[in-house]
């Protein structure tokens, strides 16, 4: 009798148990469910957005535990720019698994193309804790730190981000912009010089390398990338003008009044340019066609002749400009 008691309590008690846990998504819903969002993934892939959404949102009534599931639908969301619904599905998806690590580098995505800087770092950050070898979440640290002006602070991300993947072109091209910026010339060339490894015939890159070599006064091997940059894009501003600045440290005065007239036709609104022709005729003696550049470079900009007295002030005129 007393066995039966016992039996009879330890039913009751699974019963009221069964009652007050939460109904379990048995196999049949679960199976369900991932049809659902293997079906959306399929959308997802071919585009159809809507499809795709309709199909992750069946998964996810059926069975709202599942992370990757929110994930998906805030992919679906973000493809159609629905930004608002991506954030909430990407944060329900870290409410179930906290580290799905692709919600934090979206949702840092996400805010930081809207401009939220505190938000954008607050996630890279985790990121960057938790996945210290991922060089992407460095290089976008970097772009952080690029746009509050913290160069040093970009500068070292890149570089880490470089000693994780030494061919991230991006990181190469970007880090190099900033050494020039800095007046590191040497150390910008050297990244610039693996970054054309990757790819020998970018303009950016082949006209960055010859201008640098300008201000370096390596005029040999500016003229060399300005031969290269010259048969990619014949009419590139600043590859025409540094060319004559090239020629001009090597003694050609005449190829560079060529070139620096070609620079001109590619912008003829350039104070600067037509100051610089105006010192190149100088030097071959044509006083009234220098003094009417110098007369238009004032017109378009009255404080040109100041501003370049400050900068030399400064001692902040690069090497290798200093010859005009």
């Amino acid at each position: 009798m007393r066995r039966k008691r016992i039996i009879h309590i330890v039913i009751i008690f699974c019963i009221a148990t069964a009652a007050l846990a939460p109904p379990a998504v048995d196999r049949a819903e679960a199976v369900s469910s991932r049809t659902y969002y293997l079906q959306g993934n399929s959308f997802l892939v071919k585009k159809k957005y809507d499809r795709a959404i309709e199909h992750y949102k069946k998964a996810i009534s059926i069975n709202p535990k599942v992370a990757s599931y929110h994930y998906q639908l805030a992919e679906a969301y973000r493809c159609k720019e629905l930004y608002d619904e991506a954030v909430k599905n990407y944060q329900a998806a870290l409410e179930i698994k906290p580290d799905y690590y692709a919600c934090h580098a979206a949702l840092g995505q996400i805010y930081f193309d809207r401009g939220d800087l505190r938000k954008a770092l607050e996630y890279y950050r985790t990121l960057a804790d938790k996945c210290p070898r991922d060089s992407s979440v460095h290089f976008s640290l970097a772009r952080i730190c690029e746009i509050k002006g913290d160069m040093d602070g970009a500068i070292n991300e890149y570089e880490t981000a470089l000693r994780i993947r030494s061919g991230y072109y991006e990181a190469l091209c970007n880090v190099a912009a900033l050494y020039a910026m800095k007046g590191d010339f040497e150390t910008a060339v050297s990244r610039y010089v693996a970054a054309r490894k990757l790819r020998p015939y970018e303009e950016d890159v082949v006209v960055a390398l010859g201008v640098l070599y300008t201000k370096l006064r390596e005029y040999g091997k500016a003229v060399e990338m300005f031969d290269i940059a010259v048969k990619i894009n014949p009419v590139n501003r600043d590859m025409r003008f540094y060319l004559g600045k090239a020629y001009y440290g090597l003694g050609d005065i005449n190829q560079a009044i060529k070139q620096t007239e070609k620079a001109l036709k590619a912008d003829p609104e350039s104070a600067e340019i037509h100051f610089t022709l105006g010192l190149y005729y100088d030097k071959k003696g044509w006083t009234d066609m220098a003094a009417a550049e110098y007369r238009e470079a004032l017109r378009l900009d009255p404080e040109y002749l100041l501003k370049k007295v400050e900068k030399a002030g400064k001692g902040s005129i690069p090497p290798g400009e200093k010859n005009g």
